[in-house]
């Protein structure tokens, strides 16, 4: 006992503590922090685990009561039924085009556009940045009808190249308009954290102003790049609203509306709608599990100023 006391006190004075109360009442504190992080973790898994558990599920035990959530005979059928019965290879096909071309056009423009306002002091500078983001403020639905009428019938190209709807180019632009600012936000804030003495330097060293940007700034902005792309990319890949109002053919749908497919006036396909929204959110999931220190990074850099 006076081994455990010895080691209790030594742990107390290494942690700058006086007594044992204080002790206790740190190790209260954590208690408390640990159980509310526990409990937000489990608010936040638990339906993904659900959809998961649902979508192994024979489609005869998915409505049994008592609810199983652990399946006893798991099965990957429901995930082989919808690419069998449904085009779903497409629909992933169109999904991954029109997110990755929308992520390349909005990660492109919106680095050279946010590094451009964060060096030039140019006259309108903060208004045109201003209008820029403001337009994302806009609310997207009220947009649905103005954007179904341009993309039927294309202003000055129109005559060129038809009726965009229900083709990937129309959802591609779509995208870029409501991503594209939050890119160019991004990326201002991520350059005004990176020194301008870094862009002198590579003058004084013989490098214009653009071999500057690539060579030394560019390198420097991988973080501020990372986190635009993956949440450009995830902005993309979930949309439903216009790609229900844009798109009316296998051709052109994405992911979100296949899954939504499975909901019927009558009845509703929970094994196979699980299965679906499964595929349409694992991305998602995997972004958010392995490249969240590039989100952080690249939203909180430029922040704080020294």
């Amino acid at each position: 006992m006076s081994t455990k006391q010895s080691t209790l006190g030594q742990l107390i004075a290494a942690l700058g503590l006086d007594t044992e109360n204080e002790w206790s009442h740190v190790v209260r504190e954590r208690l408390v922090a640990y159980g509310l992080l526990g409990l937000y973790v489990f608010v936040i898994w638990f339906p993904i685990y659900f959809i998961f558990i649902t979508s192994i599920k024979p489609t005869s035990a998915v409505l049994d009561i008592p609810i199983s959530f652990v399946p006893t005979q798991p099965t990957v059928s429901n995930y082989v039924e919808i690419f069998q019965n449904r085009p779903f290879e497409l629909y992933t096909l169109n999904s991954l085009i029109v997110a990755s071309t929308t992520t390349v056009i909005c990660v492109t423009l919106g680095t050279v556009t946010g590094y451009s306002f964060s060096r030039y002091d140019f006259m309108g500078n903060k208004t045109l940045l201003l209008s820029i983001v403001g337009a994302r403020m806009i609310p997207p639905i009220a947009l649905i009808v103005p954007f179904f009428s341009i993309m039927s019938n294309p202003p000055l190209v129109g005559g060129l190249t038809g009726s965009l709807y229900d083709t990937r180019i129309a959802l591609i632009l779509t995208y870029t308009f409501f991503n594209l600012p939050f890119a160019v936000w991004i990326m201002k804030n991520y350059f005004d954290g990176v020194p301008e003495s870094l862009d002198e330097q590579a003058r004084i060293d013989g490098c214009s102003r653009w071999e500057g940007f690539v060579k030394i700034i560019l390198p420097m902005a991988k973080p501020g790049i990372a986190a635009t792309a993956i949440l450009a990319f995830i902005f993309s890949w979930n949309e439903f609203v216009f790609a229900l109002v844009l798109t009316s053919s296998e051709q052109a749908q994405t992911l979100p509306i296949a899954v939504s497919l499975f909901v019927a006036d009558d009845f509703v396909d929970w094994a196979h709608l699980a299965a679906g929204g499964m595929i349409a959110a694992l991305p998602g999931i995997l972004f958010g599990l392995f490249f969240q220190q590039y989100i952080v990074s690249g939203l909180t850099q430029g922040a704080v100023k020294e």
